[in-house]
């Protein structure tokens, strides 16, 4: 990064100075864009969730300690972060609940998408904001909701059937950058469903036909990125599946705005998901000496729209269990039952929690056992959509996962940042 912008970040010394400061910064990314002349990246933001409801869990400084990420603090909940290998600044950290925080960045990219990747991968604690299809498809209606229908809006579908392939070689796991890569002479030949594109229209057009499109071709099910247009200028803001936000406005106290909103969204929607999903034993004393137990929580059910091939099932079960570093963050030992039946007693590497799994051709079903983070269930689903079967169902219990987003967010009101911070 350069050095005269090492030294502004280095002299910020409040989070109103960080928020005039970034503001600045958008406006004159806003300027660059309009000419088609990027002089320096957008601010990208990474919502990242960690696991703090209970006294025993670590602080932020602890978490960053213990994967050797200095930070500094500049005032309560928010951080200069310094990158781990050369001590340069990478960008800010503000904690936005005991539960979320945001790491707001100036790096292009594929800097800044690896580095993040690589906290989380090196860190139990922490996992992405995980925003899947079926979340998109509600947030979708809310971006219908907060803005005039003839304001343009931007959605990219992403579905790459990475296990429907031949031969022994285990996918990369390097995850795809957020552009469109170039046709050049070298691309790869792919002789297998991978769909990844892009959708700009206003959005009393896109409100009207979506819907449709969705029936007719399933891959538009597995949406990885929404734009939700900037209610106080031109551009807006891309979220991404796995909580990535790129500033493509030129306010940054607009920005984080609309990332506040969806945290608090996501917030609920954990909650919903962890009272339905988290199994447990409980005792019932009955009027005769003696106790009884029962079992409560409610099993997570993904249905396949069509049946998986032997090939595809052993292979990604392979994939993802053969291997300490996978894209569902998983570790077990699939246990065969039949040709396309399988169990596992399984371990989510976030937290270090259980999971027990039946994998067959027709259906995944996951039991969460109390203390185990909600967020396996929504890295599940949106790997699944992404990776597996786009067009799957998804049920909590006998509640549909759509109606768990829809719930989560119905009482949360996007509130336009003007001076007012976070604490």
């Amino acid at each position: 990064m350069e050095t005269d912008l090492m030294n502004i970040i280095g002299s910020i010394s409040t989070r109103d100075k960080m928020v005039r400061y970034l503001d600045g910064y958008a406006a004159e990314r806003m300027e660059e864009l309009d000419e088609r002349k990027m002089k320096r990246p957008l601010t990208k933001s990474y919502l990242v969730e960690h696991a703090c409801d209970s006294d025993k869990a670590k602080s932020i400084k602890d978490i960053m300690d213990s994967v050797s990420v200095p930070i500094e603090m500049i005032e309560e909940g928010l951080y200069r972060v310094r990158d781990h290998y050369d001590g340069e600044y990478f960008g800010f950290l503000e904690t936005l609940s005991p539960r979320y925080f945001v790491i707001y960045t100036l790096y292009e990219s594929q800097q800044s998408d690896r580095w993040i990747r690589n906290l989380i991968l090196r860190c139990p604690e922490l996992d992405h904001v995980w925003l899947s299809g079926l979340t998109f498809n509600v947030l979708w209606q809310r971006v219908v909701q907060l803005n005039n229908p003839n304001r343009y809006v931007k959605i990219m579908f992403q579905h790459d059937s990475i296990y429907q392939v031949d031969g022994e070689t285990f996918e990369s796991e390097e995850e795809e950058t957020s552009t469109f890569p170039d046709e050049s002479d070298i691309a790869e030949i792919i002789e297998r469903r991978a769909s990844k594109f892009s959708l700009v229209d206003r959005i009393s057009i896109v409100k009207e036909k979506l819907s449709k499109l969705q029936e007719l071709y399933s891959p538009l099910y597995a949406i990885n990125q929404l734009r939700f247009p900037s209610p106080i200028g031109r551009g807006g803001h891309d979220f991404f599946d796995n909580g990535k936000v790129t500033n493509r406005s030129g306010n940054f106290r607009d920005h984080r705005s609309h990332i506040i909103y969806v945290q608090r969204i996501y917030d609920e929607l954990m909650k919903v998901t962890e009272s339905k999903a988290w199994y447990s034993i409980q005792k019932e004393t009955v009027a005769i000496p003696g106790t009884f137990q029962r079992l409560v929580g409610a099993p997570l059910s993904i249905k396949f729209s069509d049946p998986l091939s032997q090939e595809t099932l052993e292979y990604w079960l392979k994939s993802t269990f053969g291997r300490l570093r996978n894209r569902f963050r998983l570790w077990g030992n699939p246990i065969k039952l039949g040709p396309t039946k399988f169990h596992v007693y399984g371990i989510d590497r976030h937290l270090w929690q259980p999971i027990f799994m039946e994998i067959t051709a027709n259906h995944l079903i996951a039991i969460i056992p109390k203390g185990t983070c909600g967020n396996t269930v929504h890295r599940l689903v949106t790997n699944i959509q992404r990776y597996i079967d786009p067009a799957a169902s998804v049920f909590v219990g006998d509640t549909k996962y759509e109606e768990m987003v829809e719930e989560s967010s119905r009482g949360v009101k996007y509130e336009r940042e003007t001076s007012r911070t976070v604490q």
